[in-house]
């Protein structure tokens, strides 16, 4: 990454689905704005084992790319950044490796050890190191569902692959349907 700043959005981003396609557009509206590029972080395995994954690392790449990112950073999720506090990651990922001038981010993100930092606490390290933060609200669908990665799972879980791919925003692949009873 540049030392020249970027528009950080952070989260996992599993299955790119439609929730973290509005994160996507926030990030690319305020890099317009400040001239700055976009950048996507997320981890090589999901933190907290969430279940089968959505998508591989390489399609996760593929498919932010596709949506606007003009970078990827990827972390291992390893036994180091899984330890680490909120304001340690803060500093040491999104300032330190990222160089965040903006983040975006989900209403639920968390992040740190044990997912013990939120919104709140983000909103706090970014005001004290002069950092914009966006927080998109949450992506429903027409009956109020609310898009994320785990409803999309669940979705699978039930067969709902109409369903799945409606909060995807696109055809699920072959590969994830086979992943799934």
């Amino acid at each position: 990454m540049g030392t020249q700043g970027t528009v950080v959005c952070l989260g996992f981003f599993d299955g790119v689905h439609r929730g973290h396609l509005a994160l996507l557009a926030a990030a690319k509206k305020a890099a317009r704005e400040a001239g700055l590029p976009v950048c996507v972080h997320t981890f090589d395995r999901a933190p907290g084992g969430k279940g089968p994954a959505l998508t591989t690392l390489e399609e996760r790449e593929r498919l932010l790319r596709a949506a606007g990112a003009d970078q990827v950073a990827v972390s291992p999720f390893d036994e180091r950044t899984r330890t680490m506090s909120g304001d340690e990651f803060f500093e040491r990922v999104v300032l330190g490796r990222l160089h965040a001038a903006h983040v975006v981010c989900g209403d639920d993100h968390r992040f740190g050890y044990r997912g013990a930092w939120g919104v709140q606490e983000l909103q706090q390290l970014c005001d004290s190191h002069g950092v914009r933060l966006t927080v998109v609200p949450p992506v429903t669908l027409a009956d109020g569902t609310r898009i994320s990665s785990s409803a999309i799972r669940a979705a699978l879980a039930r067969g709902e692959w109409a369903l799945a791919e409606e909060m995807l925003g696109r055809p699920l692949p072959a590969e994830t349907k086979k992943s799934f009873p």
